[in-house]
């Protein structure tokens, strides 16, 4: 089944879910958004594709790469270590140390 954005009322989105044309016991993943009353069915709105991975390691589906500002590096990486460490002994210090 492919991929189908209903809009409407409750009511009127119980009416298409009846008349889809699938087996009851059939199981769906359904999204359900409020949408703000101006908004009408005319307004086009992107379909959020699903994630389908196309890389597996040891059977676990792999993230797409992020795509960073900088490359990461090892000199990137201590360097966030390293701001992470002020912030914690920021945090724990006391006016008299």
């Amino acid at each position: 089944m492919e991929t189908r954005v209903l809009e409407g009322t409750l009511a009127e989105i119980q009416r298409q879910l009846s008349g889809l044309p699938c087996p009851p016991d059939k199981r769906l993943h359904v999204v359900i958004t409020e949408t703000e009353a101006e908004e009408t069915a005319e307004t086009p709105r992107p379909v959020a594709e699903p994630f389908r991975p196309t890389q597996f390691r040891n059977g676990v589906p792999l993230l797409p790469r992020r795509k960073t500002a900088e490359p990461v590096t090892t000199e990137f990486v201590k360097r966030l270590l390293d701001e992470e460490d002020e912030e914690i002994l920021g945090a724990y210090r006391t006016a008299g140390r």
